[in-house]
């Protein structure tokens, strides 16, 4: 049973080549089965004659030998075919090629259908030709001859034999050559043409000589007798070692090409992973591109040329970013114009590089125009439709597809259902239109055969987890919709790309660094931005930033990220307490430490480290901070570790203490020195939140002015010192009363502006009646156990309703604020206004 499906599994067999199997092997049984039917009867001797020359024919196939590349089989046995023919028929001549076909194929180990095909390929042949070659002598006789002895002995004429022969060896030959050729071509999907020319044309010299041969010394045998056949022999061994010795050449010159084509794709591909690796791209990207590519190739019936141009383009399509700047290749925003038009000239470059390397099939074509878009609006020509080659149009859509899919410095990967979106969306548009469609229609198939090689269930996992590594490429080919590809080879990602990707990783993460820092002065989003781009060099599970505080007495952990970050975030250390204290102590990095030293004091018992480093930031000798960094997953910090942390370290510490710095001033440009209230500037930026937010969500909010009474005359009496105190424990007073999420701003002197989002009116009158009375009840103690006190006047203005700028509401607030404290009276006074009533205070002795 396992045989039997051997023999006539098609499965790999593309739909040409499995039709002309079916044909040719069809073909060759039915040809024999007519051979044994029309078998002549011989006679005791001609018997002995038939089976010596038989056994030898058979014998002969041990001698047979694969053609380069394994596109057939070249034997002896064919010569013996022909003088069977010639001696006995076309019948047995028949049945002894399927039988010599089948045997010399067995022998030089092809596989069992290929062994059935040229069986059937000999006998087709054979048929065909011969028939023919007895129906041409016959033409000139009253009865029919069955073979060249009955011809003689009818007297035929010997030019006529000589030129039917000749015939009959080239029908012979252009039959079994253009099917064989055609055979291997189409299921290879290469050049049908280009392998008869360089394979099958020269195996001519085998069979004209013999076949021009055989009938002469039939002739000789028949006048002279059976022993002239042996003048056969030097003859067929002739031809037939000139051909051997000539396919002996070829297949060594082939060889040899083929080890030269392999090193110089190698050499590429080495160049190309290493390109590659600088631009944060996998290897497996290239490799899944170039399988995505081949495999296209085939299936649109590209030549072998364009197919293997296709396999070195999908190595080197981007080999011209060697001279675009890596923060333009990694930069995780849109690309600026400059830098875009910058970035176009990796296909012009990439191409002029390949155009130098001089590859025996047009690579750079698809280097140049692997941009190019559809309606004509790509680059680096404008090239549109048809216009752009085929090879570069395949590379595109294959290349954009992976490339989406695979996580990359500035973009998620996209999962498989939305990349094929993409596709669709740009169908017509950026990619040709059946391109697009044939290849998703094989990419399951592809990506079946991507992991099943990878040694993954789900080609889903294909981009969410390493593949399997293996030092052995898988050897079974594909089937995709017919077409059979080269297989998908799994290749361990080497020391030497890990080195480079990682080196230019340090540069990238450092520019990263380096531009944050120098574009903004948050001190959170420095360290959000420095413990991002830390891990991306340096390993480590937690990372802590411990800052000083002013009197560099202590350091508080500000930021932590990564394992157990909660447990860590807060805490406090002193100088020489634990690895940390004594790196701030000693303002020197403490490496490969022991983490239980700092966890002990930091009293975090969760957390199981192997190692920890420590390094201070200092900044003109002041420490500013230390960043801690914890690892469980190595055993130690390396040599190039360290360097990255002490060039970091330089960098962070100017940063953070600009940021800090900034922060201070930031703060003391928003707040008043003396009540420490935010200021007139704090207000305005205030407002025009709340502003935005009641519009928003379609409320209201009200501006109240307050402005002290009688605090002139404390000045004057007890003077600006009591005076100060007294603002600011009137500020201090006025903020208790308010809601948490009231704002209030010292205004000028001795005026306090609030801010109420969505306050009522009874709850406005009931705000200002309180903070009246408890400002009313406030007083300072002075000299000889005097008191001073103060009373507050209050107007209020409502927003949006009475206007829609600060400037506007402060003056209505003020102008209501200042009529009533005018009004020499001991109750409150409500005053009716367009926006309904406000509320007013006075005292009787309001100044």
């Amino acid at each position: 049973m396992t045989t039997s499906m051997n023999l006539f599994d098609l499965s790999d067999l593309n739909q040409r080549s499995r039709l002309l199997w079916l044909a040719v092997v069809s073909g060759g049984l039915t040809s024999m089965t007519f051979g044994v039917m029309a078998l002549p009867v011989l006679g005791q001797g001609q018997f002995w004659q038939f089976t010596t020359l038989a056994m030898v024919t058979l014998l002969s196939t041990r001698l047979a030998f694969s053609m380069p590349g394994e596109v057939g089989t070249v034997s002896p046995a064919d010569n013996f075919v022909f003088l069977i023919c010639f001696f006995f028929g076309w019948p047995t001549a028949t049945l002894i090629a399927g039988l010599a076909g089948f045997v010399a194929s067995w022998r030089t180990k092809r596989p069992r259908r290929e062994c059935l095909f040229n069986a059937g390929l000999q006998a087709l042949s054979t048929l065909i030709a011969f028939s023919i070659f007895y129906r041409l002598l016959n033409r000139e006789l009253p009865v029919p001859a069955s073979s060249l002895m009955q011809y003689q002995h009818a007297q035929g004429s010997m030019e006529w034999m000589l030129i039917s022969a000749a015939l009959t060896m080239v029908i012979y030959f252009i039959v079994s050559s253009t099917l064989m050729a055609s055979f291997y071509g189409w299921q290879r999907s290469e050049s049908v043409g280009e392998l008869w020319i360089q394979n099958h044309l020269w195996s001519s010299l085998h069979i004209f000589v013999g076949g021009f041969a055989a009938p002469l010394i039939c002739l000789l045998v028949h006048s002279y007798g059976p022993l002239y056949i042996l003048a056969y022999a030097p003859v067929m061994v002739a031809g037939f070692a000139t051909c051997r010795i000539y396919f002996d050449k070829l297949e060594t010159a082939a060889g040899h090409m083929a080890e030269m084509q392999r090193l110089h794709l190698a050499t590429a591909e080495a160049l190309a992973t290493a390109i590659d690796a600088k631009d944060q791209t996998t290897h497996e990207h290239v490799r899944r591109v170039q399988f995505y590519a081949t495999t296209m190739g085939q299936h649109f019936g590209l030549s072998g040329a364009e197919i293997e141009a296709l396999r070195a383009g999908a190595l080197l399509h981007d080999i011209g970013k060697l001279a675009v700047p890596d923060y333009i290749l990694n930069k995780p925003g849109r690309l600026t114009p400059a830098e875009f038009e910058k970035m176009k000239v990796h296909t012009t470059v990439g191409a002029q590089i390949l155009e130098r390397v001089g590859f025996p099939y047009p690579v750079a074509p698809i280097v140049r125009y692997h941009h190019e878009r559809w309606d004509g609006k790509g680059y680096p020509e404008g090239l549109q439709g048809e216009a752009i080659p085929i090879t570069a149009r395949i590379l595109s859509v294959v290349d954009c597809f992976d490339a989406v899919r695979e996580d990359r410095p500035y973009h998620r990967g996209m999962p498989r259902a939305q990349a094929c979106q993409l596709l669709l969306a740009r169908r017509a548009r950026y990619y040709d239109p059946k391109v697009v469609d044939t290849f998703l229609q094989l990419l399951p198939a592809m990506e079946y055969e991507i992991a099943r090689a990878s040694g993954l269930s789900d080609p889903e996992e294909i981009y969410a987890s390493p593949r399997a590594s293996s030092d052995q490429p898988a050897e079974t080919p594909t089937e995709c919709n017919g077409n059979t590809s080269g297989s998908w080879p799994v290749v361990d990602e080497t020391h030497y790309l890990s080195q480079i990707k990682s080196a230019h990783s340090e540069i990238y993460a450092l520019y990263e660094i380096a531009r944050t820092f120098g574009s903004s002065l948050n001190i959170d989003d420095i360290m959000a931005i420095f413990v991002n781009q830390l891990q991306l060099i340096v390993p480590f599970e937690t990372c802590a930033i411990f800052l000083s505080n002013a009197d560099d007495t202590v350091v508080t952990i500000e930021r932590a990220a990564g394992e157990n970050a909660d447990d860590f975030l807060g805490k406090r250390l002193n100088p020489g307490e634990g690895v940390t204290g004594w790196a701030l102590a000693n303002r020197q990095m403490f490496c490969n430490a022991d983490p239980e030293l700092d966890l002990r004091v930091l009293n975090i018992q969760t957390a199981n480290y192997r190692t920890m480093t420590a390094i201070p930031l200092l900044k003109d000798g002041i420490v500013i901070g230390v960043i801690s960094l914890y690892s469980s997953s190595i055993e130690r910090h390396t040599a190039d570790h360290l360097r990255l942390l002490e060039t970091i370290s330089e960098i962070a510490a100017d940063s953070f203490y600009n940021a800090l710095n900034h922060a201070t001033t930031q703060e003391h440009a928003l707040t008043d020195p003396l009540t420490r209230l935010p200021n007139s500037r704090a207000l305005r930026l205030q407002f025009k939140k709340e502003a935005n937010r009641a519009i928003r969500e379609k409320n209201q909010c009200c501006v109240l002015m307050m402005d002290l009474d009688r605090f002139k005359a404390v000045n004057d009496t007890f003077g600006h010192q009591v005076g100060d105190e007294m603002l600011t424990g009137v500020s201090r007073i006025i903020s208790d009363e308010m809601r948490s999420y009231d704002f209030l701003a010292r205004y000028a002197g001795d005026e306090f502006v609030a801010i109420l989002p969505g306050i009522t009116e009874g709850a406005l009158e009931e705000l200002t009646s309180r903070i009246v009375n408890a400002v009313e009840s406030f007083s300072v103690t002075v000299r000889d156990q005097q008191r001073a006190d103060v009373g507050v006047s209050i107007g209020a203005a409502r927003y949006p309703a009475e206007g829609t700028s600060l400037e506007r509401l402060l003056r209505i607030a003020d102008r209501r604020m200042y009529k009533n404290k005018h009004v020499r009276k001991d109750e409150y006074v409500f005053e009716a206004g367009e926006s309904g009533a406000q509320v007013l205070s006075v005292r009787s002795q309001a100044r």
